[in-house]
């Protein structure tokens, strides 16, 4: 697919593994106004490899390893990119058996707009059995996690960074470019457990 520039934003992708071959993203994005390169592309991603492994990486299933950081500008196909890698990456060490990595926890990003187009979500996994029950996530991880994207969002905005969804889509017609819509808070609908098919072992990252 073309390349589709989004203004004044960044993409942030965070990369992980079982501790073995199974890798596990997250994408975030985040707006910066003005003139910046990749000293603060450089500063963005370390800002949000210290919060991911000190506020989410500790409620995920043990063994879960921090790679990198992913970080690349989205305002040209030629953009600044930095990636960020630890010598020795951050593990979990959690407790209890790890659920199917297929299996994740939803949080919704709210931006104070309806629709679907206007909304961002991050699945967070893989989990350990024992913080669910029944198919329910524990109520103290499920509202970690919550707090842990509060945690990032300031911790990045004192840098600058506003979190933002990019919605590249209206009504099924792909925009001319991305439009970037700042994120005002994050909430879980329910502590159902989720399924992402795309994390299933041969069939996704």
């Amino acid at each position: 697919m073309a390349f589709q520039r989004v203004p004044d934003t960044a993409r942030f992708a965070v990369v992980m593994d079982d501790s073995a071959a199974t890798l596990f993203v997250n994408v975030l994005y985040f707006r910066r106004t003005g003139l910046w390169g990749r000293p603060e592309l450089e500063q963005g991603a370390t800002t949000l490899a210290t919060a991911w492994v000190n506020d989410v990486l500790p409620f995920l299933a043990g063994g879960v390893r921090f790679l990198r950081i992913e970080a690349r500008g989205e305002r040209d196909q030629t953009d600044v990119s930095f990636q960020l890698v630890p010598a020795s990456p951050p593990v979990s060490s959690r407790g209890g058996d790890s659920l199917p990595f297929q299996v994740a926890f939803c949080v919704t990003h709210l931006t104070g707009l309806t629709g679907r187009y206007n909304r961002g979500r991050t699945y967070f996994g893989p989990l350990s059995e024992a913080d669910q029950a029944a198919g329910f996530l524990s109520i103290p991880v499920a509202n970690a996690f919550v707090a842990s994207l509060n945690s990032i969002r300031s911790l990045m905005s004192a840098q600058n960074w506003e979190h933002v969804v990019v919605s590249r889509y209206f009504n099924r017609v792909r925009r001319t470019e991305g439009v970037a819509t700042p994120v005002v808070g994050y909430r879980y609908y329910d502590r159902v457990l989720d399924t992402q098919r795309r994390r299933q072992v041969g069939k996704g990252s």
